[in-house]
């Protein structure tokens, strides 16, 4: 979610980071729901709940770059947009999984914090390595 706010910095790149996006989290929230035994683990439903998550973060995206261009909230400092949109993409995220997996009553809450554990755990990984190849691929020294 934040790996696609990061890479989502023109309309150009939105889409193929939006697509990276839905992979990561149609991953990881496949693997949380085999790691909990959810009832139901298929890799069909994690990919439907993480396309309709990115398709409506394309919306939440464009309401905040319209925020942020029209200044119709105060501003309240460089990190507070990308953070609103990631605690905002979270919480959607957690309730598409849980009214998606509601059958597995207790579980579908498992799932939902296992699937957004895993997802932290992996783009932590992916943004340091990003920062390294761009710089590198800018021809700056670290």
């Amino acid at each position: 979610m934040l790996l696609s706010w990061l890479l989502s910095d023109t309309w150009l790149m939105s889409v193929p980071a939006r697509v990276a996006d839905v992979v990561l989290m149609t991953f990881t929230l496949w693997l949380a729901s085999r790691w909990c035994r959810s009832r139901q683990p298929s890799f069909g439903k994690a990919l439907f709940v993480s396309t309709v998550n990115g398709a409506v973060g394309i919306g939440v995206y464009a309401l905040f770059v319209w925020v942020r261009n029209t200044g119709v909230l105060a501003w309240h400092g460089p990190l507070w947009l990308p953070e609103m949109f990631l605690t905002a993409q979270t919480v959607l995220f957690a309730i598409l999984i849980l009214v998606a997996y509601r059958h597995d009553r207790w579980r579908s809450l498992n799932v939902a914090l296992v699937a957004i554990a895993f997802t932290a755990i992996v783009e932590a990984a992916l943004i340091p390595l990003l920062s390294i190849l761009a710089s590198r691929a800018a021809g700056l020294r670290n």
